[in-house]
């Protein structure tokens, strides 16, 4: 009782010392920590996996925040900003609009015009108005940012693990959880102000619920569901409408239909066709020149070609619209979408440090199809989902990325899941290596 009388008396003086914004940073930032640590605690049954998964979130969670401070003040050191690329966008754009809300405008669709016309990134969207949201109780602190999605980054890990658990065993599921805490890419996107880490925090979120849901109803479950598909929504559109048009109708087949093989097919054929159409109808609304100015290709064409700009674009004078260079542009797209950026591409610094990364993940991909392998021939009814949002999401991002270097962020969407797929594929492989001796 009178440790708790100290901690009230200190947490006071920090309030009334203290400028408001560095409480309200302070506070937000303790009480996540709180939550993510007694979800972990309900969550978590066996000791040793208790202690492995809050050295992991912990580990991850401190390397991240000391990594984004170093990286803030090198980059503030050299450029004046703080953050690189789109991360500075973002976080301008959130400023400008918190400015204008707390300097007395009130009218959202003023805002948006306005902030969008003097936008630094050339356009706006709901990650600029969450950064202004953050920015609103923090004031601008782009650190506290940072700690967010470190934060996000560090609990994706927790969540990944369990399906991972869900779909083989322990072991496995560890491997899952430690790729996905430190793979390179995904820890430097998640120590900048992008919309990466929470992106993927709630796609993972929201198949771990899904998940769960089939096989136990919880209330709490469907309302995790329900939150991380709204703000999924707001936060990564194509990501919530891909899912939901396509995704999780053919997982809701293979769970209901796996035992009836010709029916099965009939009725994915027929979602797909009906997804397509309204993947087509919905793209065409927001088109120039009415609903038939464009056609479906016609559209993929024109959204490749405003992402293929600098030195890292790829396929760029290829024009799809003919039917004979779109068959070639397929496979070849698809390749690229798994495999690039390739040894040969070292046009820059940020290409040359992601090279040996790539060198692993090619090392891995054969542990990923080992693990997809397993999942398709004894838990597609479980893991199907998952198979089924790596492939089409990569089949998106070979249509619609036009840049090496942004196709190789985006793939972070993907990772985790992949992750699951490879830790799969390595526990069988040390499981056979035991068994033969």
């Amino acid at each position: 009782m009178i440790n708790l009388f100290f901690v009230g008396i200190l947490i006071s003086l920090v309030i009334v010392f203290i400028p408001t914004v560095f409480t309200a940073s302070m506070l937000i930032g303790i009480s996540s920590i709180l939550i993510c640590l007694f979800i972990l605690n309900s969550a978590i049954e066996k000791s040793n996996e208790r202690i492995f998964l809050l050295n992991i979130f912990f580990l991850s969670l401190l390397l991240r925040t000391l990594s984004s401070f170093l990286l803030y003040n090198l980059v503030f050191i050299h450029t004046g900003t703080g953050l690189l690329g789109d991360a500075w966008s973002y976080s301008e754009n959130g400023w400008k609009i918190v400015d204008m809300w707390v300097s007395g405008v009130r009218d959202i669709k003023y805002i948006y015009n306005y902030v969008r016309h003097i936008s630094t990134s050339g356009t706006l969207s709901a990650f600029d108005f969450w950064n202004a949201m953050v920015y609103f109780f923090t004031g601008k602190s782009p650190l506290f940012i940072t700690f967010i999605n470190s934060l996000a980054s560090s609990s994706t890990a927790i969540f990944i693990y369990y399906i991972a658990l869900q779909l083989y065993n322990e072991k496995a599921a560890r491997i899952s959880a430690v790729l996905t805490a430190f793979w390179p890419s995904l820890f430097i996107w998640s120590i900048q102000d992008l919309k990466e880490p929470l992106s993927i925090f709630l796609i993972v979120v929201l198949i771990w619920a899904i998940l769960q849901l089939k096989t136990r109803f919880r209330f709490y479950l469907l309302l995790i569901a329900v939150l991380s598909s709204v703000a999924l929504k707001e936060l990564r559109f194509v990501s919530f409408f891909i899912f939901y048009a396509l995704i999780f109708p053919i997982s809701l087949i293979i769970f209901l239909w796996n035992k009836h093989k010709f029916l099965f097919i009939l009725i994915i054929i027929l979602a797909i066709a009906i997804a397509a159409t309204c993947t087509y109808n919905y793209i065409m609304k927001f088109l120039p020149g009415g609903k038939n100015s464009l056609s479906f290709v016609e559209y993929i064409y024109q959204m490749r070609t405003f992402r293929t700009y600098g030195n890292t674009a790829f396929l760029a004078n290829l024009d799809i619209r003919n039917p004979l260079s779109f068959m070639f542009f397929v496979p070849v797209a698809l390749f690229i979408a798994w495999l690039a950026p390739f040894p040969w591409q070292l046009g820059s610094i940020s290409q040359i440090m992601g090279m040996p990364e790539m060198l692993i993940y090619y090392l891995l991909l054969p542990a990923m199809f080992s693990g997809w392998n397993f999942i398709m021939k004894y838990k597609i009814k479980e893991g199907g989902i998952i198979i089924l949002y790596i492939f089409i999401m990569m089949l998106v991002l070979a249509f619609i990325e036009g840049n090496i270097g942004t196709l190789f962020r985006h793939r972070a969407m993907v990772l985790p899941f992949i992750f699951i797929l490879i830790g799969i594929g390595l526990e069988k492989k040390i499981l056979k290596a035991t068994t033969r001796i």
